[in-house]
Formats: structure tokens, sequence, C-alpha cells
């Protein structure tokens, strides 16, 4: 967690250059060069100050001995700053490539539950403004700090030397006038984080305009997102101006203090020119060396600020950072697929109840069974918890209370990935990546041949759609399968999970928004699919169902009732009621479009 003190700016970058790792070497190379870089800026400024005195003095041959010098140390300058630029720039580009990996390792790795709780426009803004800001510290602000302080310290020392009480007299201001402008610095951060914060949201509410672009005009809500958007902007620009503010009073501040010490080391410095306690050469070399001491009075706070600014937005990553992500334990990773392993039924449920944090309960002492090679059926009203069932079967969400076994072992005892691996989930919302159709079903198989792939498509009864089109298996499926009609994204997603090929199959209301035609391709493609598979299905339409080894009928999140469809039926109990509904809403439907024609 990031650590609460007084200056969390300092406590966050040493996180960030810890977590850099071996990148700091070309962190140490940069300054290394930068101090050398501030050494030769002391060394031309004695050089300027002994060719003043010689021009003064008229020695022509050494006038020219040191104007051969100062142009040979050109040479040393422009290939450290080169190799100091350079450097920078690998620390921290290499370093941002680490933290991108870990940011989107973290959200394969962030359990469904806080993914749910958090919008994804809110998490992409982490890669694209926070990032942002951690590169202008990465590559701009550490060395520049660190520079400005060596050239300071070195310009100070030299100057010293040359007068110390007119050296005392110009900077007696500057430690108490850094401390105070520093102070200015520290609201930066804050107000910085919640500005990023609002970005989030604003980011949030654009991404939803976009990805729901149909239902935004088809609804005609283009003005109330409009009315969001503008409010959570004004929100932004409120946290900006605040900063703005800020950086007023910060730049203010600072470049009026910054001119004090030049006043006062022209008038005293001039005095002693005069009353020939200085050479020429030196008050010169003395006023600028003297920007180098003075200069981070000005330009320092405002590298603090922007520091930080960067610190703030590293605070936001590092809370994603920091969170659990999904249980990494478990000792069962079982090679052979369960349907070849003895006795245990393929899933069962014991005494399971489960809420969503501290929400009502969803399932209430759940106990189900569904042996291997049969098709079960998950039945009941709208949020009676039959997709919870499935999600908790995935593993998307601890258990703890009840248990549920997974080829007769506790589901916590397999590691997740193992127990992933046995089954194929098709859910009712059906996602496609933004890449060709043939990419999409490789997905449930990524070593798989183009024949595999083919063949898959054809179990799924997508084959002959596919290769009708243009670019075939190449054909894209666009942002969503925006492309696609609802049947085709449901066969492709379908044939992904054939290809898997996995023993257990879980299906979450594959047909429910579909077509006849597409849902009879669908059923058609399932019950050849199933055949000496466990499935798991949870379904609407009830006419699905009917040849399904056994039902399950939830209502309040309990099961009430199971047994076949027929015997359901002549129960005359809740399933009854549910498959006379849906009888009388099919029927009414039918009339209905029987007196449009």
């Amino acid at each position: 967690m990031v650590h609460k003190t007084a200056n969390p700016t300092w406590i966050t970058i040493q996180r960030l250059l810890k977590m850099s790792g071996r990148q700091q070497v070309w962190l140490s190379l940069a300054v290394l060069l930068d101090i050398l870089l501030a050494a030769l800026v002391v060394f031309n400024s004695a050089l300027i100050r002994s060719m003043f005195d010689i021009v003064l003095s008229k020695q022509v041959d050494a006038f020219w001995l040191y104007a051969w010098i100062m142009l040979g140390l050109t040479i040393p300058s422009t290939a450290f700053s080169y190799l100091r630029t350079w450097s920078i720039g690998l620390f921290s580009e290499k370093t941002l490539a680490k933290l991108r990996e870990k940011i989107a390792a973290q959200s394969r790795a962030l359990p469904i539950n806080y993914l749910e709780e958090r919008h994804s426009g809110d998490l992409l803004s982490l890669l694209n403004a926070d990032l942002g800001k951690i590169k202008t510290l990465l590559a701009n602000n550490l060395l520049d700090l660190i520079g400005q302080l060596a050239r300071g310290i070195g310009a100070f020392a030299y100057i010293f030397s040359i007068n110390w009480a007119l050296t005392l007299v110009s900077t007696l201001l500057t430690p108490a006038i850094f401390i105070l402008i520093n102070a200015l610095t520290q609201p930066v951060a804050k107000r910085s984080e919640e500005m990023q914060n609002e970005i989030g949201q604003v980011n949030s509410i654009a991404q939803d305009a976009l990805a729901g672009g149909m239902v935004v005009k088809s609804f005609n809500l283009a003005d109330i997102l409009d009315h969001r958007f503008h409010q959570a902007n004004l929100q932004v620009i409120k946290k900006g101006y605040g900063i703005a503010r800020l950086w007023a009073v910060i730049n203010g501040i600072g470049f009026g203090l910054a001119i004090t010490p030049f006043i006062i080391a022209f008038g005293f410095g001039g005095y002693l020119v005069i009353d020939g306690q200085m050479t020429f050469g030196s008050l010169f070399a003395f006023i600028n060396l003297l920007n180098f001491v003075v200069n981070p009075l000005g330009s320092v706070p405002g590298i603090i600020a922007s520091m930080s600014e960067a610190a703030g937005a590293a605070q936001r990553i590092f809370q994603v950072l920091d969170q659990p992500g999904e249980r990494q334990d478990g000792v069962l990773i079982k090679v052979e697929p369960i349907q070849a392993l003895a006795a245990p039924p393929a899933i069962e449920f014991k005494n399971v109840s489960f809420s969503y944090q501290d929400d009502a309960p969803i399932l209430k002492t759940v106990n189900l069974v569904a042996p291997r090679g049969q098709t079960v059926a998950i039945v009941g009203p709208s949020g009676s918890g039959k997709s919870t069932i499935l999600k908790l079967i995935l593993g998307y969400y601890p258990l703890t209370d009840g248990e549920i076994c997974l080829a007769g072992e506790n589901l916590n005892h397999w590691q997740l990935e193992a127990a992933r691996a046995q089954m194929a989930f098709v859910a009712q919302d059906t996602y496609l990546f933004p890449v060709s159709i043939g990419e999409n079903i490789r997905c449930g198989k990524l070593t798989a041949s183009q024949a595999e792939i083919e063949w898959a498509a054809r179990q799924a009864n997508i084959h002959d759609f596919i290769v009708s089109l243009p670019a075939g298996y190449e054909t894209g499926v666009g942002e969503w399968g925006t492309r696609l009609s609802g049947g085709q994204k449901q066969r492709i997603a379908l044939a992904r999970a054939i290809l898997k090929n996995a023993p257990i199959l879980l299906l979450d209301e594959p047909t429910s928004a579909l077509d006849a035609e597409s849902e009879a391709l669908i059923q058609e493609a399932l019950e050849r699919f199933t055949n000496e598979r466990t499935c798991i299905v949870v379904a609407h339409r009830l006419s699905t169902i009917k040849h399904a080894s056994r039902v399950i009928v939830l209502q309040d999140g309990q099961v009430v009732e199971e047994g076949s469809h027929e015997e359901l039926l002549a129960r005359g109990g809740v399933y009854l009621g549910l498959y006379q509904q849906q009888f009388v809403e099919a029927a009414g439907a039918t009339d209905a479009a029987r007196r449009e024609a």
C-alpha cells in the first residue's frame, strides 16, 4: 500500500525508482554526466573570469590560449549532453514499458468483482493521462532537479571562493525562500490526483457514448450524455483552475524572489570592484554562476510541483497495482480430461450460499449435482441467481460459505487456471475481439491449425456463412463484433468453445436474444457437441431444454424444484408456471404478428 507520510511525493518516487530495477543504471549514468556538465559549467566560468581580466590587461597571447581551451571544451560538453539525453531516454522508456506491463498484467489478474465496480474508462486513463505525467517525471523532472542542484552546489562553492562576503549577502535568503516555495507545492499532488480521478470519469462517459452509439442514437440520449459529459468536464476544469492558481502563486513568487540576489550582487559587487577588492572578471564570473545558485528559486519549486502532480498520478496507479488479484494458490493441476476420471460428478454444489459484498444473499444453501456426461439446465425467474452459479463455477468470486467440487475435489484446492482449462464458457453477451473471425475462434486453442478452426466452425453451424464472405476467415468482426448479427456472433463464440474441446461446457442463456432460425442452428450444434460432455446451461427459453438430463429450478436463490422436463411439468409447480407463461407470451406474439400481416 502507498505509505501515508508528511511528504508522500518522495515515497512515491522512491517506489517508482525501485520498480525500475536494473534500469536505474541508465539514470545513474545520466546523473553522472549531469554532474560532469555541472563541473564544466563552473570550469568555463573560471576561464571566463580569467579571460576578462586578460582582456582588460591586454594580454593577447594568453587571450587566444584561453579562447582555444574554451572552444575545445565544447567537444566533451556536446558528447556529455548527447549521452545524458540518450541515457535518461532509455531509463524513462524502459521504466514506462515495465510499468505498462505491470498495469496490463494486473488488469488481467484483478478479480471480476473489482473490475465490475470500476469503470474500464477510468482504468484506461491510467495508461494515458497518468502515465503521461509519470513520463514527464522520469524523462525530465528527476534529472532537471538533480542537474539544478549539482550546478547550484558547484556554482556556490566557486563563488564562495571568489568572495565569501558577497556570496553570503547575495544568497542569505535563499534557504528560507526555497522552504517557503516548497511548502506551496505540497497541495499540488493531492489536487492533481483529484483531477486525474475526474478525468477518469470524463473518459468513462466518453467511452460509454462510443460503445453504446447505437443505443444513444436510437433513444435520443445525446443531450443527456452531453449534459453528463459537460458536468464531469466542469469538475475537471474546476480542479485544473485550482492547480493553475497554485502554479501562478509558485511561479510568481519564484520569479520575484529570483531577481533579488542579482540586485544585491550588482550593487555590493560593483562597490567591491570600484574599491579594488575584486576584479571585473571575478564579478562577471560571480554574476554568471549566481544564475545557477539562484535559478533553483524559480525553477526547482516548479519542478517539484510537476513531480508532485506525477506522484499523484503514480499513487492512482499504485492503488490498482496494490489490489489483491485472483487467488494463486491451489495444488491440483490435472492434465487429463476430467471425464476420464472415475466416479465423482463433474460439478457439485454443497450448501452454497453467496452474496455480492454486503448485499442481500443471491444464493441460499444451494445443493446441485451435474453428473459427468449429462446436460443440466438451470431455470428460474430473473434475479434468482442462475448466472451467479456459472460465475462461481468459473471461480470469478471467492466462495466463503459452502463448497463447490470439480471432479470430486474442492474448487479452492484447484489452481484457477487448471480448473478453467476444464471448462468452455459461452456467455449471453458474446464478446469478440476486434480481429478476424478466424483469430476469434482460435482463442479457444491458440495452437490450432486452420483445419481445426474450420472443423469447430462446422460443428457450430457457422462455416458456410464464413466462407461466403469475401475474406472468409480473415474477415474482421469490428469493435464489439458490430459487423455481425447476434446469431453469427453467438455461433462464432460457440465455435471458440468447441475448439477448446473442454469436458465441461457452460452456457449462459445462449439463445435468449436470437431469432428462431439462429436459435435452431445453435440448438442443433449444441445437441451434436454436448454428446458425452457435461453441460450446464442457464436457460431462458424453456423450449430449448426439453432434452436436458436434469432441470434445476431456482427461485429467490434457492433450489425449489428438480427433475426432468416432463417430471416438472407433471408436478404442476414453479416450472409449469414458467412454461405456461412463456407459452402465453409466445402465442400472443404470434397473434400480433398475424394481425400485422
